[in-house]
């Protein structure tokens, strides 16, 4: 019984240094060329309204939303495994170019470059070594408001 918790607990470890990779070097680093040892075939990236499916269009999505940014810094916390699934607090530092920002609250213009931080949660199913699924839930409210497109009453 203690070799299986034993394992256990070592696949929860290698789970979570894939996660730590994805966010430190493809994410911070751009290393788009790192996601295929990082992620399967199919993966899913689930967003609000709307899933990414497949590697190919990951690759795609990530480097098509990482254009908008000249300085991407993920500082992770609380990072969190249990059998397949793991999690973490993410709170990620910026520097946002000019472009359309669109957030579940519509879109919003940035017309110059400026720091942009923000925090998350993200859950990530990892199978064979590899993030099968991803569920993002951010802080866009934070991101408007440090965007100066909505004011949060005191």
């Amino acid at each position: 019984m203690g070799n299986s918790l034993s394992e256990s607990r070592a696949q929860e470890a290698r789970n979570k240094a894939v996660i730590e990779r994805y966010f430190h070097e493809v994410l911070d680093r751009k290393k788009f060329d790192l996601m295929p040892e990082l992620m399967a075939p199919g993966v899913v990236l689930h967003r609000s309204g709307f899933d990414v499916t497949g590697l190919d269009a990951a690759i795609q999505r990530l480097r098509a939303t990482l254009q908008d940014y000249t300085a991407f810094r993920s500082e992770l916390s609380g990072l969190m495994a249990e059998s397949d699934m793991v999690a973490v607090r993410i709170s990620h530092h910026t520097t946002v170019r000019p472009h359309t920002f669109r957030s579940r609250a519509g879109t919003v213009s940035v017309g110059k470059d400026q720091a942009l931080n923000w925090t998350a949660i993200v859950q990530f199913r990892v199978q064979d070594g590899k993030i099968v699924e991803e569920w993002v839930m951010r802080d866009e409210l934070g991101m408007l408001a440090q965007m100066g497109t909505i004011t949060v009453g005191k």
